[in-house]
């Protein structure tokens, strides 16, 4: 019994074991032309005039009559050699264009390959928070129900986060095709939203999150996408949460930088990051400094990620004992 995918091919993969053929034969036809032609130069190049070596006129000898006026011999040892160096030389100049396109070729599904394992672990790590947010707020929703209080603003912010997973989701693929779907943004939208992402998160930690705007909102626009800015901020302020004692504050703050772009700044009171903040941006990486936070070291890659698309920078502005603080920057529009 066939199953759904009996028969099926990849796409691309016999466009590309063909394209791998074709400039193989094209390739091995020339070099076998050339090298014919230099072998056979080579042998003449080795042989020499028996008459002429002999000190004899081929002109007064009857013999010319039957071979011409010289007779060609072909010196063995010559010819093996130059045999010999043909065939090394076919088959050293078969393996470099082998390797040479093999490596061409392959390099776009490597690349592919890539594209896809980061896709999965993106998504896998983009989609907890999301789900950590939605987990919490179905059981606020059981506690409402259970005391008799009304639900029905907790199901419309349940719908809310479903829509932003949905959204985040759509990114992540765009992202994935190494697409920029770039728009005029307003950042003071993006934090809003952000903030109200992450608010479950902060209550249950109880921690306050706090929005300062240095400036007219309205004009802190950026070229960029709303959703992917947002998961930028997101993570940032899910890291900030994290790591931040309770009833302690984090603060996001909006203002110009050098006059030609925006600053964010995510500032925690935590116990800092310590000597190598780099270290964070890095995929895969943990800091295991005894929070609760079950994080897999992909949320500030990431959004380094987001903000790096949109022409913009991540880095830990200042780190100390009594808190750290995160930049992000952007250009403005």
């Amino acid at each position: 019994m066939k199953t759904k995918n009996d028969g099926v091919r990849k796409p691309g993969s016999g466009n590309v074991a063909g394209l791998i053929s074709l400039r193989m034969t094209v390739a091995m036809t020339a070099i076998t032309v050339l090298g014919g032609i230099l072998f056979v130069l080579g042998v003449l190049l080795g042989s020499r005039h028996e008459f002429a070596e002999r000190g004899l006129d081929p002109n007064a000898m009857s013999v010319t009559e039957q071979f011409g006026s010289g007779m060609m011999v072909i010196d063995t040892r010559k010819a093996v050699a130059f045999t010999l160096l043909f065939v090394l030389g076919v088959i050293a100049a078969v393996a470099l264009i082998g390797r040479y396109y093999s490596h061409k070729e392959v390099a776009p599904l490597e690349h592919a390959f890539e594209l896809q394992k980061d896709f999965v672990a993106d998504a896998s790590h983009e989609l907890k928070t999301p789900l950590a947010v939605i987990a919490t707020r179905i059981d606020l929703i059981d506690f409402r129900r259970a005391h008799g209080q009304p639900i029905d603003g907790v199901l419309d912010d349940l719908r809310g986060d479903v829509d932003r997973m949905n959204a985040i989701i759509t990114d992540l693929l765009v992202a994935a095709r190494g697409a920029v779907n770039a728009e005029p943004v307003a950042l003071a939208g993006v934090i809003d939203q952000s903030v109200k992402a992450v608010r479950p998160l902060a209550d249950k930690q109880q921690v306050r999150v706090a929005t300062r705007i240095d400036g007219d909102p309205s004009r802190f626009v950026v070229r960029g996408n709303a959703v992917g800015l947002s998961r930028c901020l997101v993570a940032v302020l899910d890291n900030a949460i994290a790591h931040t004692p309770e009833g302690s504050d984090v603060t996001v703050s909006l203002g110009y930088r050098h006059h030609s772009g925006v600053a964010i700044r995510v500032t925690d009171h935590g116990t800092g990051i310590g000597a190598d903040p780099e270290r964070l941006f890095r995929r895969f990486a943990r800091d295991d400094d005894g929070t609760a936070h079950q994080g897999y070291g992909l949320g500030l890659a990431l959004a380094r990620d987001v903000a790096t698309r949109y022409g913009g920078t991540l880095d830990v502005e200042s780190t100390s004992a009594e808190g750290t603080t995160m930049l992000i920057t952007l250009p403005l529009a």
